[in-house]
């Protein structure tokens, strides 16, 4: 996917990312990051392309803007930092590390905000690097079911996945999440080593080991969406 740039008549410099279809129609797209993409049927030229952004500049500058403000909000640092099945303040303060405490939430070094952001998804990825693989390990010993591999996914769709072939990845942002809804997300995907799909002999097996299905469910439905607002 390249980048195509288009000059509105107000002076505003608009970057799309560019890519060719088979589809016969110009589709404008706006993704969660705040990214603005232009679907273009192949047998148009990049003169045709300009003259259509030019028709439809109205729309595209209204995408724009939208874009910008997703931009904003995704690079401002959460109001709270979602722990372990909590969400938690926090102080900015002259230390150089991270600090937690159950009790009085976390402490973050004053440093640039992208910097921030980057510290403290690193901090979290450490955090579910130890707690997840061992919850999943401790699942696979209880429940007899070893994947080929454990580790962690950057998946923006899926909390697990497992695969015979690769074994099993747990998404990081797991680690937001409380202990019952870790331990559901383990045996849910240590139990496609044995059916490799959502059959009832699945949901049996998944059943034999949690009975907060349900609830794991509904958690990650009501606050999945906030574990995601660290990329």
């Amino acid at each position: 996917m390249s980048l195509l740039k288009y000059t509105a008549r107000n002076g505003e410099l608009i970057e799309l990312k560019f890519k060719r279809s088979a589809r016969k129609k110009i589709i404008l797209r706006l993704d969660r990051a705040g990214n603005v993409s232009i679907n273009v049927p192949s047998c148009l030229t990049l003169k045709k392309v300009q003259h259509w952004l030019c028709d439809n500049e109205h729309n595209l500058i209204q995408f724009w803007l939208q874009a910008q403000q997703i931009k904003q909000t995704v690079k401002a640092l959460p109001k709270k930092i979602w722990f372990r099945g909590q969400s938690y303040m926090y102080e900015i303060s002259q230390t150089n590390i991270i600090l937690w405490n159950q009790q009085l939430g976390f402490t973050l070094p004053d440093l640039p905000l992208e910097d921030l952001r980057q510290l403290i998804v690193n901090w979290l990825k450490a955090q579910a690097q130890n707690e997840l693989i061992t919850r999943l390990g401790h699942w696979a010993q209880i429940m007899q079911l070893w994947p080929k591999a454990m580790a962690l996914s950057q998946s923006k769709t899926f909390w697990g996945v497992c695969r015979n072939q690769t074994g099993i990845r747990l998404n990081w942002r797991l680690i937001g999440a409380p202990d019952y809804v870790i331990d559901y997300v383990c045996i849910h995907e240590l139990s496609h080593l044995k059916h490799p799909n959502h059959s009832q002999a699945f949901w049996s097996l998944v059943a034999q080991y949690t009975s907060q299905i349900a609830q794991a469910k509904m958690w990650l439905r009501q606050y999945g969406y906030d574990l995601f607002k660290f990329d």
